[in-house]
């Protein structure tokens, strides 16, 4: 028996060495690992930082050529652009003129149709009244032999001229013929 246990002792022995052994290879695969990492391998290092440097430079000479293209662009725009939008602001200022000056040429022309339309309301009344006293006279015997006119004389209100108010009206509107006897009132 104690042959045995002897046996079974040196079976368990290398068993309890073995992970010492294993613990110790451990630590030097970890102690190797560790010294991997901070090894530092200078060229390799360059080389990527080389790689990185570069990649900035091509993306900032990009940048730069992006830049002069918009400053390229904006002269031309400054240059050639401007003036024109200028001088199209010009001729926008003498149409907004030519419509103010239409604006109270069409102010005047309402102003005279309304005293017209007064007028022709007025004589409408007074010739309406007159019509029927002449027809209710004219009905009796003694007053249809005596012809009375006592009409009121018209006399036309002043009113525009179309030339007062637009300058060569022949040039702002395509030739229209007006039919005879016309008149630009």
């Amino acid at each position: 028996m104690a042959a045995e246990q002897e046996q079974s002792s040196k079976e368990s022995s290398p068993a309890s060495v073995s992970p010492e052994k294993s613990n110790q290879e451990i630590l030097v695969e970890t102690a190797n690992e560790y010294a991997d990492v901070f090894t530092v391998n200078p060229q390799k290092e360059k080389l990527e930082i080389d790689e990185k440097i570069e990649s900035m430079l091509t993306r900032l000479d990009e940048f730069c050529a992006v830049v002069d293209m918009i400053r390229t662009d904006c002269s031309l725009s400054l240059n050639r652009n401007l003036p024109e939008v200028h001088a199209k602001a010009q001729e926008m200022k003498k149409l907004f003129r030519k419509i103010d000056e239409l604006e109270a040429f069409v102010q005047v022309v309402k102003e005279n149709v309304a005293l017209m339309e007064e007028q022709v309301e007025t004589a409408e009344s007074d010739l309406g009244m007159l019509g029927s006293i002449k027809s209710l006279l004219s009905s009796v015997p003694f007053f249809s032999q005596k012809k009375t006119t006592a009409q009121k004389k018209y006399t036309p209100p002043e009113i525009y001229k179309t030339s007062d108010y637009i300058d060569n009206v022949s040039t702002a509107t395509p030739s229209v013929s007006t039919p005879k006897g016309a008149d630009s009132r």
